[in-house]
């Protein structure tokens, strides 16, 4: 390792540690016997900043992956971790010296097992370099989303939605003016603002598409221009006082390209100078563009899953990165280039005269973050970024005495054999944290661009799925079970079953695999009785040996809770528990479950809702 512990070096391969941690390994080595209580970890690491329980479980996790060994650092419950570890002589030296273990700077440290390589690099052919001092100031706070922001004198001017309504603010040393309110979520969206005070802004106004130009920021409307439904999010950049890009498709039909509209001409065309169409035929959207030079940077996303940023020059084009998740923005000043990398850091790259040809060197401007960074802009030549302005869900309770968050997305959770097992997506991969009574005792992340979105907890063994098959747990590494695209998992920890799009498969223990059960199931559940389902033909709910257990009255989704099965849906805000056999209404959650996820939980119900959130906008000032 590295002396001051920002890097290891292990078979000629480099391992980089990002700030937070070095700062916890510096506490490690420098404690007596490795432990260090959670409490100086989250002051020391994180200062004054809030952090919930699960940033320090995840920077553990990283630590561990990081180690490649899960019993490198140890959970000491309710107290803190203990790192193992031993200090080494240099066996270079004339006269070696046994270091003590309080020595944080030492010339070699051994773990207790070997290192591998996990570079944060943006590609194969970048170089990355440290972290630079950075000054940030928060500059907007808001418990909405944060849509979209502009700047103009000294005033920002910001978009922002919840459930209900969208909102555009003024903001001024941070003292935030209403400036329009709609009771519609996606009422006000992208703006951008000229030097001059020019504006642009999309709005969706009586159910139509509308781009609205004003003479000064939301003051004298001068002009409207009528879009599309495929227009969702038109970006914009202002090329002078009278004419601006926009992204833009005249018929539905189209891919969504670069245009130029000029104000004084009323006059929409699509961009001649340079080549936007697509190498292999395929629509695409130009999501978000910002021109530069002779050229223009874009956003293309060439499907749902796959964001490329391209940077255009007449007829030729070259593509700088390749997003696992969905940016909203880069940033651009006159030699830099700002953006979100795939593990949630801000990264740089400087720019040349010759962007085409030029080698890529990609810098560290914020290393990983434990809550969402987005939207980086360059504002009157000064950066801006968006922090924490990502979804997040809340595992609840009808009788309000569990609560459950992580800061990543929530996608499933079951209960079994008094295990609470859940499944979330992070920047790069997932999560399985699993609790019992209440406290969690495992939590593995792991990266990979597989698609999960089902968990079971079966004999000891946690099972994920999805369209890319069924995959087994084990240390951290996915090993694949069967191909079958699920829609659910379930067991009750003594049956197992897969419902696929063609039926029900069940899992059979000697071939360690799903067998085709039946073709004809639909809404499986566990249950005490066993793994259970709606058999198509009949109607009827049954089991895995093909027992009729009883016969739903209405097309809901299906659980028991206490020994009843019971069928749920929605109404209003509201979701309702109902009896299969009475059709009694046994509980009525306070909100819609998200994503379809109500489970029983000892006497209790468990669902998914909505969580509040808390988003800021901040200034960042480098210090070169």
């Amino acid at each position: 390792m590295s002396a001051d512990l920002t890097s290891a070096e292990k078979d000629e391969q480099l391992t980089l540690f990002t700030y937070q941690e070095t700062e916890a390994l510096k506490l490690f080595l420098a404690s007596e016997n490795g432990f260090v209580d959670a409490q100086t970890l989250e002051q020391t690491v994180w200062g004054e900043r809030v952090v919930t329980q699960n940033s320090l479980r995840k920077l553990i996790s990283a630590l561990r992956l990081k180690l490649d060994d899960k019993n490198s650092i140890k959970n000491v419950r309710n107290k803190g971790y203990q790192l193992s570890f031993e200090a080494i002589q240099d066996s270079v030296k004339k006269s070696p010296k046994i270091f003590s273990s309080t020595t944080i700077v030492i010339t070699f440290i051994v773990l207790v097992l070997s290192m591998v390589a996990i570079h944060y690099a943006v590609s194969s052919n970048n170089s990355t370099q440290l972290l630079p001092k950075v000054s940030q100031q928060t500059v907007f706070e808001s418990h909405d989303y944060i849509v979209d922001y502009a700047k103009f004198n000294d005033a920002l001017y910001v978009t922002t939605r919840d459930s209900k309504k969208s909102t555009l603010y003024k903001t001024v040393n941070r003292q935030n003016t209403v400036l329009l309110s709609a009771n519609y979520p996606g009422a006000y969206r992208g703006i951008e603002i000229h030097s001059s005070g020019r504006t642009v802004m999309h709005v969706v106004e009586d159910s139509k598409c509308k781009i609205k130009i004003f003479d000064k920021p939301f003051e004298h409307q001068i002009d409207e221009i009528p879009c599309n439904r495929q227009n969702a999010y038109p970006s914009f950049d202002w090329i002078d006082k009278n004419k601006f890009y926009i992204t833009f498709n005249v018929r539905p039909s189209d891919s969504i390209k670069p245009y130029t509209y000029d104000i004084e001409e009323k006059f929409l065309q699509k961009v001649t100078t340079t080549n936007f169409d697509s190498e292999n035929g395929k629509h695409f959207i130009d999501a978000f563009i910002k021109g530069h030079g002779d050229g223009m940077f874009s956003m293309r996303e060439d499907n749902l899953d796959e964001v490329s940023l391209i940077y255009f020059e007449g007829d030729n084009r070259r593509t700088l990165i390749r997003f696992r998740n969905k940016p909203y923005s880069i940033a651009v000043s006159e030699n830099n280039l700002f953006y979100v990398g795939n593990n949630n850091e801000l990264l740089r790259t400087t720019l040349t005269d010759d962007i085409y040809s030029q080698e890529l060197t990609t810098s560290y401007v914020l290393a990983p973050q434990t809550v969402k960074i987005s939207d980086p802009l360059m504002l009157d030549s000064e950066l801006y970024f968006a922090l924490g302005n990502s979804a997040r869900e809340s595992i609840s309770s009808h009788s309000g005495n569990f609560n459950y968050s992580l800061e990543n997305t929530i996608i499933d959770f079951n209960y079994t054999s008094k295990i609470l097992s859940i499944l979330a997506i992070t920047n790069s991969g997932y999560v399985v944290e699993q609790l019992k009574d209440g406290t969690v005792f495992n939590s593995t992340y792991f990266d990979t661009t597989l698609s999960l979105r089902q968990i079971a907890f079966h004999q000891g063994e946690v099972y994920l799925a999805g369209t890319s098959g069924v995959y087994k747990l084990v240390n951290g590494k996915l090993i694949s079970i069967s191909d079958i695209k699920t829609i659910k998992l379930v067991s009750n920890g003594q049956c197992f079953i897969a419902e696929a799009e063609k039926g029900i498969y069940q899992f059979e223990a000697e071939s360690n695999t799903f067998k085709m059960f039946t073709a004809q199931g639909e809404r499986a559940f566990a249950s005490k009785q066993g793994c259970l389902f709606v058999d198509n033909l009949s109607g009827y709910i049954i089991n895995e040996k093909r027992e009729k257990v009883a016969k739903p009255l209405l097309a809901r989704y299906l659980f028991e809770h206490k020994g009843k099965i019971s069928h749920w849906h929605s109404v209003g805000e509201q979701t309702h528990i109902i009896d299969v056999e009475s059709s009694e209404v046994i509980a009525k959650l306070p909100n819609r479950a998200l994503y379809k996820r109500v489970i029983s939980y000892e006497d209790d119900i468990l669902y998914l809702g909505p969580k509040d959130v808390r988003t800021s906008i901040v200034k960042l000032k480098l210090d070169e």
